[in-house]
This record gives C-alpha cells, structure tokens and sequence, in this order.
C-alpha cells in the first residue's frame, strides 16, 4: 500500500485489513458501545483538532474514507431474500458499528500526538473486538 496514512500508516493499514473480516456478529458487538457519550465526543473533537493542528487532516479524511467504502460494501452485497429484495439487517448493524470504527481509525492515525487517555478510549471497543476470545472470529 502507498503512504496516505502518514508516519502511523502500518496501524491504519493493519485496522483497515482486519476491517474486511469483519462479520454481522462482530458489527453488532462494536454497536454495541454507545457512540454517543460526552467523553467519546470530547475525545473526538481532541482527534480532530490534533489532525488539524499536525497537518494531517487529508489522511484523517482517507482513513474515513475506507472506512465509509466498507459500509457502503454492506449494502451492496447483502443477502437475497426473493427476486429483487435483500436483507439489509446486517448493513444496519455496520452503520450503528461505523462510528466506533471512525473512531479508532482515527486514533490509531493520530496516535503519536493524542493523548494515551483518548487513544484507549477511542480504540476500546475496537481492541475489545481484535483482542476478544468470546467474539465470533
């Protein structure tokens, strides 16, 4: 892969790859941390101010952009239920599961000039999913 992600390129790259594998049940874990929690948003607007102040704000928005492609491949191949319809169940799960993702992808991009409180707290969920046994795989 080229260099976009900037001098945390392998965690990206490695996020991103892990990404791929990524299955209905797992994507229901990763929804399952609130995405709304003032910390987290607090945590967030830190990101995105330490991508703006470290000039990165370009490879902050295409790690988000692989990111969105990923959703976007849920709907694109979900399951056929009869003619022309298809379950989109497991995209819905991916599109509540999407902002923890954005999150450690971000931090992961970040990680050298954040705060190792905001790196834990935004990658959290996302470690939880890479590091737990009891996740289906």
């Amino acid at each position: 892969m080229k260099n976009q992600f900037g001098p945390n390129q392998a965690a990206v790259d490695q996020l991103l790859e892990r990404l791929e594998r990524v299955d209905h049940h797992q994507a229901l874990f990763l929804a399952s941390f609130g995405a709304n929690d003032p910390f987290r948003d607090r945590a967030r607007r830190e990101l995105r101010e330490a991508a703006r102040t470290a000039r990165r704000e370009r490879q902050l928005k295409a790690a988000q952009e692989e990111v969105t492609r990923w959703v976007n491949t849920w709907f694109s191949g979900g399951i056929e239920l009869s003619g022309y319809t298809r379950d989109i169940t497991p995209a819905q799960a991916v599109v509540r599961a999407a902002p923890l993702v954005l999150d450690a992808v971000g931090a992961l991009l970040m990680r050298d000039v954040i705060s190792t409180d905001d790196l834990e707290l935004l990658t959290g969920p996302w470690q939880e999913l890479v590091n737990g046994s009891d996740v289906t795989t």
